[in-house]
């Protein structure tokens, strides 16, 4: 092929399109050099006519002139096939490759995609050119929904070591992230301080989330997963360390130093970084390979291209030098497993470098702990670390060696992180745990919610440490046949641990479960109104982010089932219909009524709908209480005494085994140990009670 028809095929863009550079000045010699052509045809190589016969298809569209000339042109029966191939080849454009952008819905030519991604830079903030009142409004709109978050969404919230937050001067706040957009949220509403996210872009162009994100002055970052990958061209055909060999690549053209080579190897995604481009077949990586990421026969490769981070760097220096905060959350993206993965490099860049430029800067770690966040009314706790300020030796570092410097801070900061999380390798692992607490804090314990998730996270210690112990795993498989045993008998735990008042007359019990029956006889028909207003809300939101959940499961890698998504979406749904449905109601009052009547309705409508809220959440228990009380009588109460009796025995296997693998454990529980009668009294007598939560709230204020 000629040197303008091997600059005409680009495999690495994806593209194929002939240039049409010259095309004016080689038509005349078309006429003379047509034979000559043919006979290029016969003897093209086989990438070649591949090429010509359908691998890579050319577009149709020909300039009229183009089209003149082929008419013209003399045609020998025997190569007519060949020479319409070679002019469907001759100065026509062919198809493009597009990239679909969700910002602006276009499809945009991938060799545009990197300059149309860079609208980072056009982003305008809500409060960019705002007057002070508007400005006030916009504050005044989001401290509104912090409430609403915090009081209807979830029905309690605790925040422990608020004090260590500073109380002026810049802080990057991190912390983990197990529920979207609600992470931020919790973050922002109960740190005291005016903080700015980083957040993904490609959010920024979502119809709601963006607006909030835009008002928040969120910081927008372009992530390497929202980046499309586009196709190498030529195979990879050896690696050495740092070194990638290839065959038929174009490394000088294709590729620029800070770009990712991807391959796969079996099911094994790989990537290197490309730190020098030696030639168009030889490239330097930043790091030496992997053993298992060496591959030994050619295989295909795609780009993902160098994101210039320099304006969202810039945004985030300048936000600290005006000592103001930055909220960032190192994991990445939200995902619902239950431990953390692996941070990311930002925080640490952002520290370091903020130090390396003269500005004092704190870095607070925020551990937030949900229990079933997904769900509505659900409980959250919040906990914030001592400040964490960047060493001289490690900026000093810093300016010469980046690499290892952010590499040492990230671990301080991954090890302080998981201090204040819950981290066990499964659902099935974490289920477990919360057994192994409830069977070894004793009934006359009351921990607050911090000493509760510390006494937790010290068990989930001894479960890493002993996990191939055949003692503990033995243990193990008792205590989770015992939880098959309660849920077969509709009984939590914290029921089954009351059973020893477990009386042998069936009189007591019939006359709990009648009071029990009537209780929620009277709540159901006090929450009529609220299940007619409130139930195509709560259908609506469910099921649109079940909807949502599915979708982002399918687009995510690191999801175990998507519950993380529904919290938010279920959040947002509720935020703008609410109103739409009281407006409803107001409307339809007004019609059949008056106008005075249609306006009580209105400004009282919230309220109910709050007070039903919480008489919902004591109904739901009343009838978890009810169930195993209903399920007692039938049985005679046999079931429940051989479960109580189950439960004993492990009780004691628990703290022989706790005991001998953590000593000073048991010494520190004992110091929360109630001892007075009294504090067991404020328990109800019931024999299947689910009010501790009391209790627990009762500690958090007192401790």
């Amino acid at each position: 092929m000629t040197e303008e028809k091997e600059k005409s095929v680009s495999l690495f863009t994806g593209d194929v399109s002939v240039a049409s550079e010259g095309v004016e000045q080689k038509l005349p010699e078309f006429r003379e050099e047509n034979s000559t052509l043919v006979n290029k045809v016969n003897t093209t190589t086989t990438a070649e006519k591949k090429e010509i016969e359908g691998e890579v298809m050319p577009s149709t569209t020909t300039t009229e002139k183009q089209k003149e000339i082929n008419e013209k042109a003399p045609v020998s029966s025997t190569t007519s096939q060949r020479k319409d191939i070679v002019r469907d080849r001759i100065g026509v454009q062919k198809r493009p490759k597009f990239v679909k952008c969700e910002g602006c819905g276009k499809d945009i030519p991938i060799d545009e995609w990197p300059d149309h991604r860079d609208r980072i830079n056009s982003v305008e903030f809500v409060t960019t050119h705002m007057s002070s009142f508007k400005r006030f409004l916009v504050t005044l709109f989001i401290d509104f929904f912090m409430w609403l978050l915090m009081n209807v969404y979830f029905r309690e919230v605790t925040v422990v070591n608020k004090e260590n937050i500073p109380k002026t001067g810049a802080v990057i706040f991190y912390g983990n992230h197990q529920n979207q957009f609600i992470d931020a949220m919790m973050i922002r509403a109960n740190c005291g301080r005016p903080v700015r996210f980083v957040m993904a872009e490609k959010s920024f162009h979502r119809p709601i989330i963006g607006q909030f994100g835009r008002m928040m002055d969120a910081v927008p970052v372009i992530r390497p997963q929202d980046v499309p990958l586009t196709p190498g061209e030529g195979m990879l055909t050896r690696m050495e360390g740092d070194v990638i060999y290839g065959e038929n690549t174009k490394f000088q053209t294709c590729l620029a130093v800070g770009d990712v080579i991807i391959w796969l190897k079996g099911n094994l995604k790989c990537s290197a970084q490309v730190h020098r481009i030696r030639s168009d077949t030889e490239v330097q990586l930043t790091m030496p390979l992997l053993p298992g990421n060496i591959v030994s026969q050619p295989v295909p490769f795609k780009i993902s291209r160098r994101i210039d981070h320099s304006t969202m760097y810039s945004s985030v220096y300048q936000t600290l030098q005006n000592n103001q905060c930055i909220g960032i959350f190192p994991e990445g993206g939200s995902h619902d497993r239950t431990s953390l993965l692996p941070l990311k490099a930002g925080v640490a860049l952002f520290s370091l470098g903020a130090a390396e430029r003269g500005i004092s800067v704190k870095v607070v770690p925020c551990g937030l702990t949900y229990f079933y966040g997904h769900k509505f009314r659900s409980r959250a706790h919040v906990e914030f670390g001592e400040p964490i300020t960047p060493s001289e030796e490690l900026v000093t570092l810093f300016s010469t060696n980046k690499r290892e410097a952010t590499g040492i801070f990230l671990e301080q900061l991954n090890a302080e992180l998981r201090s204040f999380t819950i981290n066990v390798p499964n659902w099935s692992a974490l289920n477990f745990l919360h057994g192994f607490r409830q069977l070894y804090q004793p009934q006359n314990c009351i921990l607050a919610t911090q000493d509760y998730l510390r006494l937790t996270r010290r068990l989930s210690k001894i479960m890493e440490e002993q996990k191939d112990n055949p003692e503990f795993i033995d243990f193990r498989n008792k205590v989770e046949n015992y939880q098959d045993y309660c849920n077969a008998l509709l009984v939590r735990d914290s029921q089954a641990a009351t059973l020893e008042k477990l009386g042998s007359s069936e009189s007591s019990q019939l006359q709990l479960l009648f009071r029990r029956s009537f209780t929620l006889f009277l709540m159901a028909v006090i929450l009529v109104p609220f299940f007619v207003v409130g139930l195509p809300i709560g259908m609506l939101a469910s099921y649109l982010s079940e909807r949502h959940r599915r979708k982002a499961l399918s687009e995510s890698s690191v999801k175990v089932v998507g519950a993380d998504v529904k919290g938010s979406y279920k959040l947002l749904v509720g935020f703008f219909t609410v109103p739409i449905v009281f407006s409803i109601v107001s409307l339809i009052t007004y019609i059949y009524t008056d106008l005075r009547t249609a306006l009580t309705v209105s400004f009282s409508l919230p309220m109910a709908m709050y007070v039903s809220l919480l008489i919902l959440q004591e109904a739901v228990m009343e009838m978890r209480a009810a169930l195993p009380l209903f399920m007692s009588v039938i049985s005679k109460h046999k079931q429940f005494r051989r479960l109580y009796e189950r439960r004993q025995a492990l009780v004691a296997l628990t703290k022989e085994l706790v005991s001998k693998w953590d000593p000073e454990l048991q010494q520190e529980v004992q110091s929360y140990v109630k001892e007075s009668k009294d504090d067991m009294k404020r328990r109800e007598p019931s024999l299947f009670s689910l009010r501790h939560s009391g209790l627990r709230r009762l500690a958090d204020k007192t401790r």
